[in-house]
């Protein structure tokens, strides 16, 4: 290990509390980034939720139906991976 004068070590000291105090600051801009995203997520789904409570089953009907016909490969591959889905998790809680 080296043996740092006085002056090197002080200098040592304050980069490394330089670096120190920037990881920090980088932290918590991610954090604070991952805070906003959660929140806007949250936002979302509570308004998606509050649409199909205000819609009921048959306004869900009629977007489920639109959206077939405007975009139906899409609805295929949804209504596909929906399906094996839950196959597979009936068959694991049935296993």
């Amino acid at each position: 290990m080296e043996n740092f004068s006085g002056n090197e070590s002080d200098q040592f000291g304050k980069r490394t509390a330089d670096k120190i105090g920037v990881a920090v600051e980088v932290a918590g801009q991610k954090l604070d980034a991952a805070v906003d995203y959660v929140e806007s997520t949250k936002q979302s789904a509570k308004q998606t939720l509050d649409q199909v409570r205000q819609d009921g089953w048959q306004g869900m009907k009629g977007k489920v139906m639109e959206y077939t016909r405007t975009d139906p490969v899409n609805a295929l591959l949804v209504a596909v991976g929906s399906g094996l889905l839950l196959g597979w998790l009936t068959k694991r809680a049935r296993g």
